[in-house]
């Protein structure tokens, strides 16, 4: 069995952490470990999902949206079972984005399970990092037009 905390401080309310995670057709860009995700199928805030990994295999996944609460996905079929959890707490006028995976490993993945379990907590703090900063990425500011200094001197 692994198990995997991560927790990171992002400068944002929750309302603006959920919109960028609740957006899960995007995981790819965030989890480094998955290269294609379809979902197969919809009802309300239950998807399930066909999740293509970078070593080429197939997983299914059940992802559960709680607005402005979090993210519960499990693992139904491929090399890895169990659960992920992302969570979102509001403290001040930050979030707390927690991410805890508790897996297990099936087939040949289990004789690697302490490389894979680095390489997941690896892809876990990286994700929440790249998270962060499409959060808090400085939005340009606007330019006035200005006048001559001259028009400025009262």
């Amino acid at each position: 069995m692994i198990r995997i905390i991560s927790k990171i401080m992002i400068n944002a309310s929750v309302k603006k952490v959920w919109s960028v995670i609740s957006a899960i057709e995007r995981d790819p860009y965030f989890w480094k470990g998955m290269v294609r995700v379809r979902n197969t199928s919809r009802n309300g805030n239950v998807f399930t999902r066909e999740i293509t990994l970078n070593t080429s295999d197939k997983c299914y996944q059940k992802v559960v949206l709680f607005p402005m609460e979090g993210i519960h996905i499990k693992w139904t079929r491929g090399v890895l079972s169990g659960i992920k959890d992302i969570l979102i707490t509001s403290i001040g006028n930050q979030t707390l984005l927690e991410v805890e995976m508790n897996y297990a490993l099936k087939g040949i993945a289990q004789f690697r399970s302490r490389h894979i379990s680095e390489e997941l907590r690896n892809e876990s703090e990286l994700a929440l990092q790249l998270i962060k900063e499409e959060i808090e990425k400085i939005q340009p500011f606007q330019i006035q037009n200005r006048k001559l200094w001259a028009d400025m001197i009262p």
